[in-house]
């Protein structure tokens, strides 16, 4: 086996194209609208300016498994390596003047250092990093601010990558440094360097490079970031005060440096660990010298209040995570300095509003103290006037801010997270205590939870009005609760005043709505304005109550939510007899939302297994509304989820929320059978499908499975929450159900197709699967299993299946039938002697074949949509078939034996199905595609393989859907196509005589031989998650070809720059010498750990393989015999081999 070389000749023939080619092919590679034209051009830089970090299956563009030879890479013939294309770019890089030009190369540059640099001699590697800096230097007046960044962090990256290697690498970071010295122009630029520096060690690169990376910026943190700083410190007070347009954009870039500096990630966190506000910088220890001088926050108070924005909300931005930075940093006297200039600091631009005008500063300065309390508790200064300065300033400026939530939105979530710091750290006992400020905090704390509804109250009114474009802020509800939690944080500080302000506002707004109401002039426009602006107060006693800490909570807070409570069912109560007597338009959603909230933050704190005893809260609620116990509020509350699902459309999120908070109720222990136990529920189980005025307006849609699911779910929960009871109570249930499928079942087939007929057929589908999904132990399902197979009503299901005229109906019954066939928690573990399991195979069976046998039939015939009408229908018969199989309570060994053909037909049918559709389709549809791979990896497993009817050409089928499927976007896919492999190879190799040993034998010339190319491509070229997967199937096929695994990473080796070799054959010979190639267990997990052990060699030692080319071919080597403790010996067999490549 050899790779084809066959293009090298003509390609060697072409010449070196010109300046101006090369430009227009990077024009065309990156703006021309044609896809042909950009692939051609893409084609020509690639022979000219290769990366070689293409996978090979992109270079083999493998026409099948009759394909026996992998295409080598054309390149240019004066490139032999990473070195001479390198040397290329950089040439190319200099020569041209063109952005598309200079972008695309730089690209190019970027993977090629990424990847190959470390094969490249020092020279070479010099050679490369001062061609980078000499372009920086010579183009930067001419070229874009981002280009120069691309160009910087390239050559950043290379830097870092030769840290080690090369003496004179950091010495580049000090040549940026004296870079200022030449002129203005020449310190911006260093300034920009720097920050791109600082940006790229600090970016996260792929895993493979993480442990060198984090070698080298521990070294690069150590040292040189702080140089940088301290530069970027220097001439920042340099340029202050000079108004100067250089000395502006010098200013900036001097403060965008600092900002990069201070965020960089000092202790190694992944950047989704590092991103909460309230992380500390951990700012090194040595860096005290710059930081803990006097006056050091000075010239940032000074620039903020003197250059105009946008300098000046940089300066704020600086001074966010200079707040930021960990309290042990500073000793006890420095700390108390430092945080006395940041209070008084903060203070003066508080009280005379200086710059806030701007919305970047005002956003910045929300953040600082939100920052700066968050990080220091403050406590050094409690006792003296800076604190009360501070507090004071802040109390005023968050009142006036917390009214600008149009103007800056997100800036009330820091507003609110100062004071719910201050509110934390706030002992009421102390409210009095002007010593330490506490009279302010006391004073200031109902006021902010006060100016926080009323201005989201002005707010919503503002946009109901049409007086404000922006969107309501009731739409956003992540930040609504966000927000709403962080004010109930500051209520249960204080909580007698701050929920009494909470408590009269809500009475303040019921009353005014029940005035608006009993005027009888009340228009449906000013209704719903009102009725939005209602949300907030109950939104606001959900999150006061939802807020509760149980061993901080005293009756009298209990009996102060028990009130709020009260108001707020109070406005329930009123607004339902709105809505009854039909008077001011259709019910306000936002409303209808909030009050849902308040049930759902109730239940969660005084309710059931997260509840906690309190007779405080109904003590008082039996005094104010005659609620004596949880059972009374879990009856109110189920009125309530009722009167919305009769009342509001289905579509609307009221009804999807009604019906998740009804699960929420029927999934806990506790909960679920103290509902079970209300009087509301006895009639609601009688008749849960009926019609009429009670009827729930959701059941009559059909498009919608979710909102049924979750219906029938919880009734079916609340029905079996007493086992005892179970038989009776399930027989009642049923009924309105059996009456149903008695008269469709009476039907003809053709008034069963009729349009008005077939959405019921639809709704007792899905309903029938919605109550069987939260059946979850084997008697209750025995009882669902005999109301099945009672009265015929299986039948129905068939009958819907074969309905031709409705898809929709057919992948309903398919869908219940794979539902039916699920063995969820076991429950279809019958007895040994119960002929259940064989009884649901049969019935399983005969659905499957039947739709299956309708689409081969129909196979040529043209379709509108083929998901839904084909594919869609052919994944849920995969699962039902896959379910079958894989829940192990069928012994369909046994079927053949007594002549039962329902195993027989389902297998036929499958793998027919299979062999009509294109293998693209079957990985493009996700769905299919993972049905289809879970399938086959149970049929081929190891048990039933013998019963699945392969012939070669759906042996092919299935190995070409499995290679397609290494590919796909779910790592799951991938690793149930390794399965498959793996079932069938093992089979084979077990069985010599097997049929599936006969197909395997008779195609390995090509298909064995392809897999194991492909699977040794991956293993070798790319990175993946799951190389336990493909351990196990690459096992397989090295013990069916050996020799052709050694020939071909023999030949893999040979195309790899000379510096790599030795590392590799090392890592390959521990590989593939790890363990005896016969099948074992033990052999197999061997194989796997050497593999793993691979992987990490690999990673250490940064080997990434490059995919071969016509330039790079070297002498052959024998892996397996090579020495490396005597490299010379191999030299004359690499000499004595090299005349055979050819």
């Amino acid at each position: 086996m050899n790779f084809d070389r066959s293009e090298q000749q003509q390609q060697q023939q072409q010449q070196q194209p010109t300046l101006e080619q090369l430009d227009g092919w990077c024009e065309q590679a990156l703006s021309s609208a044609s896809p042909e034209i950009r692939s051609e051009a893409e084609r020509r830089l690639r022979y000219f300016f290769p990366t070689f970090s293409e996978t090979l299956a992109e270079v083999s563009e493998s026409h099948g498994f009759s394909s026996g030879q992998a295409r080598v890479m054309a390149v240019f013939h004066t490139i032999k390596g990473p070195a001479e294309s390198g040397k290329l770019m950089t040439w190319f890089l200099h020569q041209t003047s063109k952005v598309f030009s200079i972008t695309y190369v730089v690209n190019r540059l970027r993977t090629l250092v990424l990847n190959h640099l470390n094969v490249m001699d020092d020279e070479h590697k010099t050679d490369l990093r001062n061609s980078l800096f000499a372009a920086i230097q010579d183009k930067f007046n001419g070229l874009p601010g981002f280009l120069v960044d691309d160009l910087t962090r390239t050559l950043a990256l290379v830097v870092m990558f030769t840290w080690f290697d090369l003496a004179d690498s950091k010495a580049v970071i000090d040549r940026i440094l004296e870079m200022g010295s030449t002129s203005d122009k020449h310190e911006v630029l260093g300034l920009q360097m720097m920050r791109s520096f600082v940006e790229e060690f600090n970016k996260e690169l792929p895993p493979k490079y993480i442990s060198k990376q984090r070698r080298v910026v521990v070294t690069f943190r150590d040292r040189q970031l702080k140089s940088i700083f301290e530069h970027a410190l220097r001439a920042m007070r340099s340029a202050i005060g000079d108004g100067g347009r250089d000395k502006r954009v010098l200013l900036s870039q001097a403060l965008l440096v600092q900002r990069d500096c201070l965020g960089f990630d000092f202790i190694g966190l992944a950047p989704d660990e590092a991103s909460d506000e309230a992380v500390a910088i951990q700012i090194p220890s040595t860096w005290k010298e710059l930081i803990q001088v006097e006056g050091f926050l000075d010239p940032y108070f000074e620039g903020y209040a003197h250059c105009g924005a946008p300098l000046s909300s940089q300066f704020v931005e600086v001074l966010v995570l200079v707040a930021s930075i960990r309290r042990s940093f500073y000793t006890e006297a420095v700390r108390i300095g430092f945080v006395k200039r940041m209070s008084a600091g903060i203070a003066e631009i508080l009280a005379g509003a200086v710059g806030l005008d701007d919305v970047e500063n005002y956003h910045h300065m929300c953040r600082l103290l939100a920052r700066f309390r968050c990080i220091h508790t403050l406590v050094e200064i409690e006792d003296s006037a800076v604190y009360r300065t501070l507090l004071v300033a802040a109390a005023g400026f968050t009142a006036t801010g917390l009214g600008l939530w149009e103007w800056s939105a997100n800036s009330i979530a820091p507003l609110l997270t100062f004071w719910a710091k201050v509110a934390a750290a706030h002992d009421g006992r102390d409210s009095g205590n002007a010593e330490i400020c506490g009279d302010v905090i006391a004073a200031t704390l109902p006021r902010v939870v006060g100016e926080h509804l009323r201005a989201m109250v002005q707010a919503t009114a503002r946009v109901a009005s049409g007086e404000s474009l922006a969107d309501s802020p009731l739409e956003n509800t992540d930040a609504l609760l966000e927000n709403m939690g962080l004010a109930a944080g500051i209520a249960r500080a204080a909580y007698a005043a701050c929920g009494a302000a909470v408590l009269a506002m809500a009475r303040e707004m019921a009353g005014e709505y029940q005035a608006l109401l009993n005027g009888g002039q009340a228009g449906a426009d000013a209704v719903a304005a009102c009725e939005a602006q209602l949300a907030w107060p109950v939104y606001a006693v959900a999150a006061c109550i939802g807020a509760r800490q149980p061993y901080k909570a005293q009756a009298e807070d209990d009996q102060a939510d028990a009130e709020m409570f009260a108001v707020a069912l109070e406005l329930d109560h009123v607004v339902r007899q709105r809505l009854q007597r039909g008077v001011g338009g259709g019910p306000s959603e936002a409303l209808e939302l909030a009050f849902l909230h308040l049930h759902h933050s109730f239940r969660a704190t005084y309710i059931g297994e997260q509840g906690y005893k309190a007779a405080a809260v109904y003590t008082r609620l039996a005094a104010l509304v005659g609620l004596r116990d949880s059972t009374q509020v879990l009856g109110l509350v189920l009125d309530k989820l009722l009167f919305n699902l009769r009342t509001w459309p289905p579509a609307s999120p009221v009804v999807l929320r009604s019906l998740q908070l009804f699960h929420d109720l029927s999934v806990g222990y506790v909960s679920v059978r103290q509902v079970a136990k209300l009087d509301a529920v006895a009639p609601l189980l009688a008749g849960h499908s009926g019609a009429g005025a009670d009827a729930l307006r959701f059941l009559g849609a059909v498009d919608e499975y979710k909102p049924r699911a979750l219906y029938y779910a919880g009734l079916a929960r609340i029905l079996f929450s007493a086992p005892d009871a179970a038989p009776p109570a399930f027989a009642a249930f049923m009924r309105p159900w059996a009456r149903l499928a008695a008269e469709l079942l009476a039907m003809p087939d053709a008034q069963l197709a009729m349009d008005h007929v077939r959405p019921g057929l639809v709704r007792l589908l899905r309903d029938l699967r919605g109550f069987l999904s939260a059946v979850s132990s084997k008697a209750n399902y025995a009882l669902f299993f005999g109301w099945m197979c009672a009265a015929q009503r299986m039948r129905l299901v068939h009958r819907c299946v074969e309905m031709r005229a409705d898809a929709k109906v057919q992948i309903a019954a398919l869908k219940f039938m794979a539902e039916f066939v699920f063995n969820r928690t076991q429950r279809l573990n019958f007895d040994v002697a119960s002929p259940n399991g064989i009884l649901i195979f049969r019935e399983a069976s005969r659905a499957m074949c039947a739709y299956g046998g309708r689409i081969l039939d129909e196979q040529r015939r043209p379709v509108r949509d083929v998901y839904k009408e084909r594919y869609k229908g052919v994944a849920v018969c995969f699962t039902i078939l896959a379910r079958l199989v894989a829940g192990k309570y069928v012994a369909i060994g046994v079927m053949p034996l007594y002549g039962d053909t329902a195993l027989e037909r389902a297998y036929r049918v499958a793998v027919e199905l299979l062999k009509q559709f294109p293998v693209p389709d079957v990985i493009a549809y996700p769905k299919l595609g993972k049905a289809t791979t879970a399938l086959l990896e149970v049929l081929l497993a190891k048990p039933n393989i013998d019963l699945v009817p392969l012939d070669d050409a759906a042996y092919e089928h299935v190995m070409r859907v499995c290679v397609e499927a290494f590919d796909h976007a779910e790592t799951a896919v991938s690793s149930s196509a390794c399965g498959v492999i793996d079932g069938v190879l093992t089979a084979a190799i077990e069985n010599e005589e097997s049929d599936i040993a006969s197909l395997v034998r008779a195609r390995s010339a090509d298909i064995t031989t392809y897999l194991l190319r492909a699977m040794l491509n991956i293993v070798l070229f790319e990175d993946r998650p799951n190389d336990w997967s493909f351990s196990r199937p690459l096992f397989c096929l090295i013990l069916l070809d050996t020799q052709f695994a050694l020939q071909y990473t023999s030949q893999i080796v040979q195309y790899q720059p000379v510096e790599r070799r030795e590392d590799l054959i090392k890592a390959l010979k521990d590989l593939l010498s790890s363990t005896e190639f016969v099948l074992t267990t033990t052999n197999r997990d061997r194989f796997t750990q050497a593999l793993t052990q691979y992987r990490r060699e690999v990673a250490a030692k940064n080997l990434i393989l490059m995919v071969p080319t016509s330039q790079t071919l070297g002498a052959p080597v024998d892996i397996l015999a090579y020495s490396i403790e005597d490299p010379a010996s191999n030299i004359a067999q690499d000499e004595g081999e090299a005349a055979m490549v050819d």
